[in-house]
């Protein structure tokens, strides 16, 4: 078992405001298989933990328990941008405190 992950998995659900059914059926599993991997009687697959991050909106290290960062890293190609462009990119971000 990955130690933990239940925990994590039931506070997003509650964070993201979805009953277990809810998160079921965007999975398209049974309720059940969800209450087992918050109880951790259950380890979901790789495949589910890629979905339950699409669904939650976080990484999957973060589902993991191997990093504490939720929002994943995000790049930007900004190679068809002029100078002043990328410039008025770097200072919102600046300001938005993102990175």
């Amino acid at each position: 078992m990955v130690h933990g992950i239940g925990k994590r998995l039931a506070e997003l659900r509650k964070q993201n405001n979805l009953s277990q059914t809810a998160v079921a059926k965007r999975m398209g599993v049974s309720s059940a298989l969800v209450s087992a991997y918050e109880k951790e009687e259950r380890n979901p697959s790789i495949e589910k933990i890629i979905l339950l991050a699409d669904i939650y909106h976080v990484t999957t290290d973060y589902i993991l328990g191997r990093t504490q960062s939720k929002a994943a890293s995000v790049s930007l190609d900004v190679s068809c941008l002029s100078p002043k462009q990328i410039c008025i990119i770097q200072e919102l971000i600046e300001n938005m405190n993102i990175i």
